[in-house]
């Protein structure tokens, strides 16, 4: 019999035990509870040598164990929203309390990472909520981004699905409603883990999961949006014709989803470097990709909308890509692929203590990783960076003055040709790099 682990915090667990004793899902449930999130650490060491899935009844717990433990091979789900149910919750909030403006409350469960649920689609920017902006998806980073918006005057209330998290809105004497899954919405996640797991039991898959965003301006008609629109999706079909694959196409606004899956261990990152590059060239409008590949759709979609925020972070035409492990690769397009991961929380304080963006920071660490005693200038650190030289300067300023880097001379730069100002490259700093950032 397949063994399930049920990991909440205890207030969520009352909706998921009765599920569970009134819906027979043909297995053996664990239940475990934790008060803080470190608690899934003794509770993963537990249940690892007897339950065949993980399974969250949110998001919080999920995100944690993936990033706390990378190398993760039990297979781990959660408590999946849809935007119908987003959309059902701010209803009834208004039913509830008509006089309060959706533009006046905080959903702390809408972040960059799910897209915010694609609510924007439906809801107008001036009328919408407010959503979680930090890429840090944990209590903390939640209880100070709403304390920020509640000092600041902008809500009156808070939509929280981080049941753990409110005894500590209770002493911020912020107002707040707690959102919980319904019965439909624990059944369909059960029966959708349990159903992916005997399916990769039988046959080995891995699920591909590739996201196309068409940021779109208001200075852009609906007939050149709807124009883009649709080269896209011609681009996409004579794509999948002309290199016989039988991937699926769904569209949104401005978005496009593909699905394949493969034999389990035969997806190379490599792969979707042509269809990339054909975009690039044949696409005259901006795009931005991300990718995403798991055991299981609904962890693949996951990874790939975790991969296109970092292509929104990074402005241009191109692609990243998630994987398995929770590391970030790319840009995909670039003879020098970076990987990094936002679970390296001495590098995440040395970005906050010395005002360089995290996300260089971790970009800068891959280089290290890669060749810790290449030679670089501030041009060639904006272009594998993705910002201006300027903005690569002050970053490389900054690590010479904290003596992680030095200056250094490039033998192999004909000096004879340059002209203007002179160039200055660095090399890497072994030891104090390493003790400042790993």
């Amino acid at each position: 019999m397949t063994n399930v682990a049920i990991v909440s915090p205890d207030h969520s667990l009352e909706p998921v035990d009765k599920v569970i004793a009134e819906h027979d899902f043909g297995c053996q449930f664990y239940k475990y509870i934790y008060k803080k999130m470190s608690d899934i650490d003794e509770i993963y060491q537990d249940c690892k040598g007897k339950c065949d899935v993980i399974f969250f009844s949110g998001e919080l717990g999920y995100h944690y164990i993936k990033n706390k433990f990378p190398d993760i091979r039990i297979p781990c789900t959660f408590t999946a929203y849809e935007p119908i149910d987003v959309l059902s919750i701010l209803l009834q909030f208004k039913i509830e309390h008509p006089a309060t403006s959706l533009n006046r409350i905080f959903c702390d469960f809408l972040t960059s990472t799910n897209n915010y649920m694609g609510i924007r689609q439906y809801i107008r920017k001036e009328d919408c909520p407010y959503f979680f902006e930090d890429t840090h998806y944990d209590y903390k980073h939640i209880t100070a981004y709403a304390k920020k918006l509640w000092d600041e005057g902008k809500i009156d209330y808070i939509l929280s699905r981080s049941i753990n998290n409110l005894k500590r809105l209770d002493e911020l004497h912020i107002p707040y409603v707690a959102v919980f899954p319904s019965e439909d919405m624990i059944v369909k996640s059960i029966r959708s883990a349990m159903k992916e797991l005997r399916l990769n039991q039988i046959e080995q898959k891995d699920e591909i999961s590739i996201l196309i965003r068409l940021p779109f301006g208001e200075d852009i008609e609906q007939e050149e949006q709807e124009y883009r629109e649709a080269t896209v999706y011609k681009m996409l079909a004579d794509y999948r014709k002309d290199t016989h694959r039988h991937f699926s196409i769904s569209q949104g606004f401005n978005q496009f989803e593909i699905h394949d899956r493969l034999e389990a261990g035969t997806f190379e990152i490599d792969k979707l470097r042509p269809f990339l590059l054909r975009m690039k060239k044949e696409l005259g409008f901006a795009f931005r990709i991300g990718a995403g590949v798991s055991s299981s759709k609904e962890r693949s979609r996951y990874f790939a909308e975790h991969a296109l925020m970092e292509a929104n972070r990074y402005g241009r035409n191109d692609a990243f890509f998630v994987g398995e492990e929770g590391k970030v690769t790319g840009p995909l397009s670039s003879d020098t692929q970076l990987m990094y991961n936002y679970s390296n929380e001495k590098a995440l304080n040395f970005s906050r203590e010395n005002g360089i963006n995290e996300t260089n920071i971790l970009k800068l660490i891959s280089m290290f990783e890669q060749d810790d005693k290449q030679i670089i200038s501030s041009h060639e650190l904006s272009v594998i960076l993705g910002i201006t030289p300027r903005s690569a300067s002050r970053i490389l300023a900054k690590l010479l003055d904290l003596n992680i880097i030095r200056l250094t001379e490039n033998d192999a730069q004909d000096k004879s040709v340059r002209q203007g100002r002179p160039t200055h490259y660095y090399n890497f700093n072994l030891i104090e790099f390493r003790n400042a950032l790993m």
